[in-house]
């Protein structure tokens, strides 16, 4: 079961009286039993809205390559096991799953994070935790977290990150794409171009105040978080991929309160910027991508998957989120 803590309301507020479809989970999230972080939990918070264009965008599609059965990843086989890595890399704890559950879970033989790095898992055991912890889910605590364990085969996951836990079977590797993080260098930043600051703020219709791209990815994808012109009280951004001419959007309206310190995550600051996201892993699909993606804000991660079809996104029920507020 998840829990989500830290959240403001403003945004599911308007989107519900909009009548528009909400997904929440740009709260901090917690998950696992652990009494601290529950009772921090809140029930609302801002949402994702599936958009459309408010004007044509030419429909992003596969190439004949990709699309492929043995190229492309099929939906319909995901599952809702996340876990992150302990401060080595050699071990993995699955989260937010309860006890009891070990027949389906020592099925799991692949993890998948850090921009689409696979790896070789075997389930070990159930870990019960302890009292001695902090209640953050973050490599310091590893041992005292409840969880399934599993041990990383060959290679090393990456301290502290993120992954997807599901089967060869379930998840085709050779959909992933690669994936070439664009923020890694905080003092040089990618310049985005005129030209594609253009054509979305054309497809908005709305003025851009901040655009930085989070990864490029193959082939000839780009990756962008754009945050809108605040409107009176309206605030929007969205996550952006561009292939060739073709935009699809993700847009996370809010409305702003008298304090504007936290709109879609709790400190946010009522900004958005390209190093509060990093892709879980980017894969092809029949009819586009499948982005996993990493929200991180002030008291945690949210990991969730964008389902591209043409021109918009949707959010699929399939949400992970790790509490790691500073002590």
């Amino acid at each position: 079961m998840k829990k989500y803590a830290g959240m403001t309301v403003t945004a599911v507020l308007t989107i519900i009286l909009a009548g528009c479809s909400v997904v929440n989970h740009t709260g901090n999230t917690q998950s696992g039993g652990n009494a601290a972080q529950q009772a921090s939990s809140s029930p609302a918070g801002p949402a994702a809205v599936e958009t459309a264009s408010p004007e044509p965008v030419a429909e992003a599609s596969p190439t004949a390559e990709n699309a492929e059965a043995a190229e492309v990843l099929d939906t319909g086989k995901l599952s809702e096991n996340f876990g992150f890595a302990d401060a080595e890399g050699k071990q993995i704890l699955v989260t937010a799953q309860e006890e009891g559950q070990d027949k389906a879970l020592s099925l799991l033989d692949r993890a998948i994070g850090n921009n689409g790095q696979v790896l070789t898992v075997n389930f070990v055991k159930w870990q019960p935790g302890s009292e001695d912890g902090t209640g953050r889910e973050m490599a310091h605590n590893f041992a005292h977290l409840p969880g399934y364990l599993f041990t990383v085969e060959e290679e090393s996951a990456f301290p502290d990150a993120t992954y997807y836990l599901t089967t060869e079977a379930d998840f085709n590797a050779k959909s992933l794409l690669d994936v070439k993080p664009a923020n890694e260098d905080l003092a040089h930043p990618p310049v985005v171009g005129e030209d594609v600051q253009k054509a979305i703020a054309a497809v908005r219709k709305r003025e851009i105040q901040s655009i930085g791209k989070i990864a490029d990815l193959s082939p000839d994808r780009e990756l962008y978080v754009v945050q809108f012109v605040r409107q009176d009280k309206d605030m929007l951004f969205s996550l952006v991929l561009k292939e060739g001419e073709s935009l699809a959007f993700m847009d996370y309206p809010a409305v702003a309160q008298d304090d504007d310190y936290s709109v879609w995550r709790v400190d946010d600051g009522g900004e958005v910027t390209p190093e509060m996201f990093s892709v879980l892993f980017a894969a092809q699909k029949a009819d586009g991508v499948l982005l996993g993606i990493n929200w991180w804000g002030a008291e945690g991660v949210n990991t969730f998957f964008l389902d591209q079809h043409a021109a918009t996104f949707k959010e699929l029920d399939i949400q992970y989120g790790r509490y790691t507020s500073p002590l």
